[in-house]
């Protein structure tokens, strides 16, 4: 009776490869569709982070152009406006990230941008040719804040 030696037996092999190749092949896949899907998921958290940060820049765009709409009707008229009050209410948080909102006097933008992410930036501008907007920045953790129309310095803040 001849024996074989183990160089030469390859039954065990092709087993034991094959099982390897097959959850190495399936270890990638799985690995390759999760990252797809967090990246998806990513692309489309900061599009809707956009979308809303759009909204509400219009909302405030809206409310210091008739501010200043009404500044201007009144000085054509040759009345005086005392003061105007505007309560604006903005989420804590958007898409769950906490962001920020910076009035820029000199390009007359409203610059919304999440904390975490460069990548949602959004500028909405404004239209104020009879008021001047004061330069701030509001943190969104606050949530309330007042737009006031101070006619002593024909500017309007928001605080």
């Amino acid at each position: 009776m001849k024996l074989r030696g183990l160089d030469e037996d390859e039954n065990a092999v092709s087993i034991s490869i094959g099982f390897i190749l097959t959850f190495a092949i399936t270890v990638l896949m799985l690995v390759t569709i999760l990252s797809s899907f967090y990246t998806l998921m990513d692309q489309a958290e900061q599009k809707v982070m956009r979308d809303e940060f759009e909204i509400h820049g219009n909302d405030i765009a809206v409310r210091i152009t008739t501010i200043d709409t009404m500044v201007g009707s009144a000085d054509d008229s040759g009345s005086q406006i005392m003061e105007v009050k505007y309560g604006l209410s903005l989420p804590q948080r958007i898409a769950g990230k906490p962001y920020s909102v910076e009035f820029d006097n000199i390009s007359s933008d409203i610059v919304f941008v999440s904390e975490e992410r460069e990548g949602t930036k959004v500028k909405v501008p404004y239209y104020a040719d009879n008021t001047v907007v004061i330069p701030t920045t509001l943190h969104s953790p606050k949530g309330e804040y007042v737009m006031t129309y101070d006619p002593a310095a024909n500017s309007i803040s928001i605080s």
